[in-house]
């Protein structure tokens, strides 16, 4: 029989002990065990801490570690331990409980931590190449840890980062950074999606997984949007200054519209200073004329008659009579 049928074979009877897989899904649930550790900082002195990590605390350190290697402005170049300085500083600044960890304590879990849930990822990447009939995903899951407790001699423990990690982006391109990562073996039965070898160097696959886009390529996108938002400032300062002229144009046309019928109101009220002369010049014509009349109708009321030839005296004296009457009427 082929071995990889034998062995897919296995880990379907394992899968169908409830039992077992029971045990293997909720291995995270149980507490680890509380022993004392003993971390060594790089200058080779030792530090006593109290207890194994907790999966609030590692819950913490992932976050920290997602957060600080995103920083892009810092570059890919950085030193490995200003690296875990700062995320030793994220932890400290952010964590809710008094326990005390040097950032040695921290890259040294953060080993383990990846180590595993690599190892764990390539077995779920086996079983889901494998396409088993009927697997839902936890059912997948399930036979991932069972894949790794028999391969690994040990439960797979880290569950609550996995869920964290699982497809966040900085973890699936770490997963695709290190799917070549795989050296010459005899010992087939570790998956080949990703590289599993315990042995490979921490601070090598660190620097390798701490940005998602390049210094430089982050320093030009920065570059670029600094010169479009100023290109943008120009445009609208341009902008500013066209409205302002706008408003500069048209308080001007209102101005001349105003000035416009100052005019008109001026040229119609010189229209009727014009008129009011004319009829006063009018009447002054009346009067004048009146007065003319007058004088001559005293005049001629006052003529001698006596000495005129008949005719002229017979014209005078019609005169009369009619300036007599036309008095007498307006009376």
């Amino acid at each position: 029989m082929d071995p990889s049928t034998h062995r897919d074979a296995y880990f379907t009877n394992l899968l169908n002990n409830n039992d077992f897989l029971m045990s293997a899904t909720n291995e995270q649930e149980l507490s680890p065990p509380q022993v004392e550790v003993i971390e060594i900082e790089p200058s080779g002195r030792k530090i006593q801490r109290g207890n194994n990590f907790s999966n609030e605390e590692d819950l913490l350190l992932v976050e920290g570690w997602l957060e600080t290697s995103l920083d892009a402005v810092q570059g890919k170049d950085q030193k490995h331990t200003m690296l875990w300085k700062r995320i030793h500083k994220y932890f400290e600044e952010n964590k809710k409980f008094d326990r005390l960890r040097n950032y040695t304590s921290l890259m040294n879990r953060w080993s383990t931590i990846q180590q595993a849930t690599n190892k764990f990822c390539g077995y779920l990447a086996q079983v889901e190449g494998m396409h088993p009939s009927g697997f839902n995903e936890q059912d997948k899951i399930g036979k991932a840890k069972v894949m790794f407790l028999e391969l690994e001699k040990k439960s797979f423990n880290f569950d609550h980062c996995w869920r964290v990690l699982r497809f966040h982006p900085k973890w699936v391109e770490h997963i695709d950074m290190v799917k070549p990562k795989k050296k010459p073996s005899s010992h087939d039965s570790t998956p080949n999606s990703i590289n599993l070898d315990e042995d490979e160097d921490f601070y090598v696959a660190s620097s390798n997984l701490e940005r998602p886009i390049g210094r430089k390529a982050e320093k030009e996108k920065r570059k670029r949007k600094e010169m479009t938002n100023s290109d943008s400032l120009v445009v609208l300062n341009e902008m500013a200054e066209i409205r302002k002229s706008k408003l500069v144009l048209m308080q001007e046309a209102r101005d001349h519209d105003n000035k416009m019928l100052c005019l008109r109101q001026e040229e119609v009220s010189l229209k009727q200073d014009e008129l009011r002369i004319q009829k006063e010049k009018v009447l002054l014509q009346q009067v004048k004329t009146r007065l003319e009349e007058k004088k001559e109708d005293e005049r001629i009321m006052t003529l001698n008659t006596s000495a005129m030839p008949p005719m002229l005296q017979q014209y005078y004296l019609q005169r009369q009579m009619e300036i007599l009457a036309s008095r007498a009427g307006k009376n």
